[in-house]
């Protein structure tokens, strides 16, 4: 991994903000507990020149839980939802499964949002813009093979490592 290049960060603290600076930088990039993002800019994979802070955003820090439903906020990190009483109490696998996410520092730094939009694992898709620019197409794109799912015939088996996802889609999640 090589060092981070530079960027920009911003730290709105309104949802109004945020979308403002999402329309004046396009190509930005929200930045939430960072523990996919800052290793995808790392290895190259993503070269955002802003970054948009979101964790002062007290829209999406919001968690609400009770009987009708749950509402959890995109910047929640993963140890609050997991934590959180009402969750524990009435959505207790929203709970667990936050729970079970990587270790208990990454749960304090990850967030909903982060872990809902991960990007795919895949070996084309995870190189750096120079490795992908230089072979200018998915390993499996002009052939047979896929070298993560070698018997794909050419269905796309890159996964998604998201937890959080089969939990909320037990319950109707929106």
């Amino acid at each position: 991994m090589d060092a981070l290049p530079q960027f920009d960060l911003l730290r709105p603290t309104t949802l109004d903000e945020v979308l403002k600076a999402r329309a004046d930088h396009p190509g930005s990039r929200p930045l939430g507990g960072g523990t996919d993002l800052t290793v995808n800019i790392r290895r190259g994979i993503v070269a955002p020149s802003v970054l948009i802070e979101m964790n002062k955003v007290a829209e999406l820090r919001t968690i609400r839980a009770d009987a009708k439903g749950i509402e959890v906020g995109a910047s929640v990190t993963l140890a609050e939802l997991s934590q959180h009483p009402d969750v524990m109490k009435l959505y207790p696998v929203v709970a667990q499964a936050a729970h079970q996410i990587a270790g208990p520092t990454h749960r304090i730094m990850g967030t909903v949002g982060g872990n809902l939009c991960l990007d795919t694992r895949c070996i084309y898709y995870n190189q750096s813009e120079w490795w992908r620019s230089a072979n200018n197409h998915c390993l499996k794109t002009t052939g047979e093979i896929c070298h993560v799912a070698p018997k794909s015939r050419g269905v796309c088996f890159a996964t998604f490592s998201g937890d959080l996802a089969p939990a909320l889609l037990t319950l109707g999640a929106e």
